[in-house]
Order: C-alpha cells, then structure tokens, then sequence
C-alpha cells in the first residue's frame, strides 16, 4: 500500500501507526476473502465427491445384487423341492449368500444412515423381542463358534418407542461384533436392565478386546479392531457406526468399554424407557401367505430381466406356484410379446439395456391388453429415492433383489385379492 501527498510532509508516529492500521486490515479482509473462496471451493468439491460416492454404493450394490439375485433363489427352490442329498453344501452357500447380502445391505446403509434418509417406524416393542429377534439372526454364528451365550433380559417391563427392525439391526450388530472378536468357545453376555428413564442394554465378551489406540474410534467408518493378515473375522468395519447412528436416532447413546487387549469389551446402549401410551399407532400387518396356493394357477406373470440366470429362477419360483411365466431379457423383446397375452402382472428389472424398466412400464401402459396389468420393479436399486421413483413411475411395488420366497408369496396373495383390496 502507498500514500502519497501533493506537498511534502512530516510524518508523524501517529500516521505512521494509521497507515499501518489501514494497510494490515486491508491485508486481512484480502486474507478472509481468499480463504473464503478457497473453503467454498473445498465444500463443493466435498459435496461432489459425496454425490460420487453415493452413485458408486448404488451402482455397487445393484451389480452386486445381480449376481447374488439367482444364486439365492436358486437356493430357495432346492430347499422347496426338498431333496436333501447335498444339504450340507446347500447350507454352506446360503450361509455365504447371506453374508454377502448383509455386506451389501451395510454399504448401502451407511449412505443412507449417515445423511439421515432413514425413517423410523416407531412402535411400542419389548426390548426382549429385540434380543430375540437378535439372537435368532446371528445364531448361526453362535453356533459355528462354539459361544456360551448368556442372556440376562426380562420378558416384560422394558417397553421402548422404536422401530423395531432397526433396533434389531443394532443389535445383531453388536453381537456379531462380539463374534468376530471373541475366540471358538468364548462367553459372550447380553443383558437389560431399567435405569430411571432409560433402559440400559450390555453385551459383554472376553474376546480380544480394544486398545486405547482403538477404543476412542471404535464407533468411525471403516475403523476395525486387529485382525490376523488373512482377515479370518471379515467384515468392512461399518457395523459398530451404523448402530451408533440409529441408537442416536432413536434419543439413545451407545458407549464401548474394555480393560485393554485381550480383556475382553462392553458394548452400553441406553435408550429411553417408553411411556405406558404409545406416541405412534400400532398396526399390525397382514399375515402374508407362506405356503404354495392352487389359487394361483393361472395367473399371467411377465418377467424381463437381461440377466437370464436372475430370470429364469425368479420364473421357476414362480411357476412353483401355479403361475403361468412368459420371459423377456430386454425392453423390445417384451414388448413384441406383450401384445399376445394378458398379464396379471410384469415383474421389470429397472437397469434394463436398451431401454430402462421406467421407459418400459410406459410403453407397456400404451398396449390396450396390458393396462390393467399391475407392475412391479424388481432390482437391484434398493435406497428410498430409489422406491420412490419407481413408484412415481407407475410401478405398483418395488422388491429389491434377491428376492425373498416370502415377498413373491405376498406379490401372488395380492394378485389373488380383488382390485379394490390391493395394496
């Protein structure tokens, strides 16, 4: 900065200091400026990547669940068929599949979780239901290792406001946690107690234990206690922050605890004790039907998927059950056989080529003999938005691959029912 005068002059200690007043806030608002640029820049690069990185988890997931979609039905149906010569090699793949899904189903809720496009469905529940709802899901786990459970939880009394598939979810993350951690034949203890307003829930293990490097980050992504260089105990390391985040949701708190490596851990969720009037209504769904109905032989199933392993099993399952199956594997193939039959009903994969499942359920509105037919997206795109724009599309139900027998028994009753009692 210069100052210049038409005249001489003597500059006096006070001037000078002015002049350096002027001259250094000048400098600083220059400073803030550019730092405020560069900031905007780094959030907007932040958010670019964020965006990035949620297309890559739904790109992910939907090809990985392409894959998985056929093996998993393919399973279901030698279970149905009921020939036991290879159960025990059955059993190992479905307990891989099984593994592989829940992999794909955390990467995909860590994204939604953790912008907090999770909607609870809130119901009064027992925490002892969600123990053993829990307890059911790992107890192949359990059982593969040999664990001495042992569970301290009272049937009744311990009444919370939550949503009880995500409750569950956090706690079969914590106990497969203390799988992983605990060695073959280890003790591993589950208790709930009430504490004032809250209901304090413990699962204890003497397994491997945090480090004091470890423990203050237990709750981070991707962030894992050691494990060996073959990577015996798997996992991505999302489990513990995933049931973080819903406990947070539900007004709760979850703290890790332990005494150091190999001393074993503790994992404390407290949540709020649930008042005597519920602040949700309960409803009870409808029983869906879980066995094979002679009612359904007739029904007129369309299904396109370019996957043809997918396709062929999603078609035997559902010839299985009395339907009747004409398959397509792209867009234009449907529609050149849409126009010979009448559909009760179109089972579309969305990530069709060619042309999408979306472009397909309007150009298969626009066949007189299929209008009336009811659509359904079967896909590997499983988020909310996801569900949403499918259902913006016209379709009437969204399942998302693979497939469960039970979701194609509840698709079959729904076509059975009149068309003023559908859902």
């Amino acid at each position: 900065m210069a100052v210049h005068m038409n005249t001489p002059r003597s500059w006096t200690a006070a001037d000078v200091e002015l002049l350096q007043q002027v001259a250094s806030r000048c400098w600083e608002s220059i400073e803030r400026a550019r730092i405020e640029r560069e900031r905007a820049a780094l959030l907007d690069a932040a958010r670019s990547a964020n965006r990035a990185k949620d297309q890559f988890l739904a790109m992910l997931g939907h090809e990985l669940r392409n894959p998985l979609a056929p093996i998993a039905t393919a399973l279901q149906l030698m279970k149905l068929h009921g020939d036991s010569t290879f159960d025990r090699e059955r059993t190992v793949i479905e307990r891989q599949v099984d593994h592989l899904t829940r992999l794909v189903d955390d990467l995909l809720d860590v994204s939604r979780i953790t912008r907090g496009k999770v909607e609870l469905k809130r119901e009064l529940v027992e925490i002892a239901e969600i123990v053993g709802r829990a307890v059911e899901m790992v107890s192949p786990l359990l059982e593969q290792r040999a664990h001495e459970l042992t569970l301290d939880v009272q049937r009744s009394g311990m009444r919370v406001d939550g949503d009880p598939a995500r409750l569950t979810q956090v706690v079969t993350n914590l106990l497969t946690n203390a799988c992983k951690y605990t060695a073959s034949g280890g003790r591993i203890y589950v208790g709930a107690a009430v504490d004032g307003d809250e209901i304090v829930l413990r699962v204890q293990d003497n397994g491997i234990g945090m480090s004091a490097e470890v423990l203050p980050q237990v709750f981070d992504l991707f962030v894992q206690g050691r494990q060996a260089i073959d990577r015996a105990r798997g996992g991505l390391g999302l489990g513990l922050s995933i049931a973080r985040t819903l406990v947070e949701g539900h007004g709760g708190t979850v703290v890790a605890h332990s005494e150091g490596t190999d001393r074993g851990s503790e994992l404390v969720v407290r949540l709020p004790r649930a008042r005597d009037v519920p602040s949700h209504p309960v409803v009870s769904p409808k029983p869906a039907p879980t066995t094979r109905s002679d009612a359904a032989n007739g029904l007129q199933i369309l299904v396109v998927d370019d996957n043809k392993d997918a396709a062929e099993m999603l078609a035997a399952a559902l010839r299985l059950h009395g339907c009747s199956v004409v398959v397509a594997h792209d867009g234009p193939e449907a529609l050149r056989v849409a126009p010979d039959h009448t559909f009760d009903a179109a089972l579309l994969d969305i990530g069709l080529p060619v042309m999408d499942g979306y472009e397909l359920a309007g150009r298969l509105r626009e066949i007189p003999g299929v209008r009336g037919t009811r659509l359904v997206a079967v896909t590997g795109y499983g988020q909310d938005s996801d569900r949403a724009r499918a259902l913006a599309a016209g379709f009437h139900q969204h399942l998302v691959k693979p497939v469960e027998l039970a979701s194609l028994n509840k698709l079959i009753a729904n076509l059975l029912e009149p068309p003023d009692n559908r859902c």
